[in-house]
C-alpha cells in the first residue's frame, strides 16, 4: 500500500526510527564522490548530511524503495544508476538498507522535497561532515572493500550429503537460508574485513522451482533456462564477482573473467 511505511518504530536499541517497514537509501558513488543531501531543519536529525532515502512501503523491495526515494528527493533518473551491492544495518526492531550504486558520469540532480542542498562529496571528506547519526554508523562498512559472490547452486548443493538427490528444491532452500544472513554484512575475506555486498545464486533444473525469497531478501536468484554453467560463465563476464564452485570445468571457463572460490570459504566468511 502506498505510503504505509510512514511512521515511527520504537526500537529495542532505545532509539526511535522512521519507517514502519524499515528504510532504504541510495549510496551513489561516481569518481570517488558520493551524492549527499542536507536535510531540512524540520526533518528528523535536520541540518545533517545523509544519502537520499526514507521509509520503505510494505509492497516495495529494498532496491526499488531506495531508487524511488532518491528520485523523489533529488530528481535523479534511476535509469542512469547501476546498482552494484547492498549493506544492511540491523537494529533489534528496525533496519536500514543501503543500496550501493554507481554511474558512468554524475547524473543531473536538483533539490526537491526533503533536500535543502545536494553535494558531490569526496569520499575522503565524508568523515569530516556533520553526518546523520544513522549514516555515520553505516559509513565504516560502506568504505570497506567489497566482495561479491556468484554461487553455483547445483555444484554446492551436490557437495553436501543431506538428501539433495531426493529433494533438490528443499536442499537449495537450505542453501539460501545459510546465505541470506550474510548479504550486506561485514565479513573476513582473505584475512581482511570486507563488505559482502552481493550474492547471486544461479539455479538450474528442478531447483528453479524454488520460490522467490520475498521483498526483504537481499539475495539475487537467477534461474538458468538451460545449463547453469553457461549462465554462470555469462554472469561472470558482466558482474565483477567471485564465482563459488568446485567444478573444475567451470573454474577453467571463468578463470579469465573472474576469480574462483570454494563454497566452504564462502559460507565461513
Amino acid at each position: 500500500m502506498h505510503l504505509d511505511g510512514n511512521g515511527w518504530v520504537e526500537c529495542g536499541c532505545g532509539a526511535r526510527h522512521w519507517g514502519r517497514h524499515g528504510a532504504a537509501g541510495l549510496y551513489l558513488c561516481v569518481d570517488d564522490h558520493v551524492l549527499l543531501q542536507l536535510r531540512p531543519g524540520w526533518a528528523h536529525q535536520g541540518g545533517t548530511w545523509a544519502i537520499p532515502g526514507g521509509a520503505r512501503d510494505s509492497h516495495e523491495a529494498v532496491i526499488g524503495a531506495a531508487l524511488r526515494e532518491a528520485q523523489e528527493e533529488t530528481a535523479i533518473d534511476p535509469v542512469q544508476v547501476r546498482v552494484c551491492g547492498l549493506h544492511r544495518l540491523q537494529h533489534p526492531d528496525w533496519r536500514y538498507d543501503t543500496v550501493l550504486a554507481t554511474a558512468t558520469s554524475r547524473p543531473a540532480v536538483s533539490e526537491h522535497a526533503e533536500s535543502v542542498e545536494l553535494a558531490w562529496v569526496p569520499m575522503s571528506r565524508l568523515s569530516q561532515m556533520d553526518l546523520h547519526p544513522g549514516f555515520a554508523a553505516s559509513l565504516p562498512a560502506l568504505q570497506l572493500p567489497q566482495v561479491r559472490l556468484i554461487i553455483d547452486a547445483a555444484n554446492v548443493v551436490g557437495s553436501v550429503p543431506d538428501g539433495w538427490w531426493r529433494d533438490r528444491v528443499g536442499a537449495t532452500e537450505r542453501l539460501l537460508a545459510a546465505l541470506e544472513p550474510r548479504v550486506g554484512q561485514v565479513v573476513t575475506w582473505d584475512g581482511e574485513q570486507h563488505l559482502l555486498s552481493y550474492i547471486e545464486v544461479v539455479l538450474e533444473g528442478e531447483a528453479r522451482a524454488v520460490p522467490d525469497r520475498g521483498l526483504d531478501s537481499l539475495l539475487i536468484l537467477t534461474r538458468a533456462p538451460g545449463a547453469g554453467d553457461d549462465m554462470i560463465a555469462e554472469r561472470a563476464r558482466n558482474v565483477s564477482a567471485v564465482v563459488v564452485t568446485s567444478d573444475r570445468g567451470l573454474r577453467d571457463r571463468v578463470a579469465r573473467s573472474a576469480s574462483v572460490s570454494h563454497f566452504r570459504k564462502a559460507v565461513e566468511v
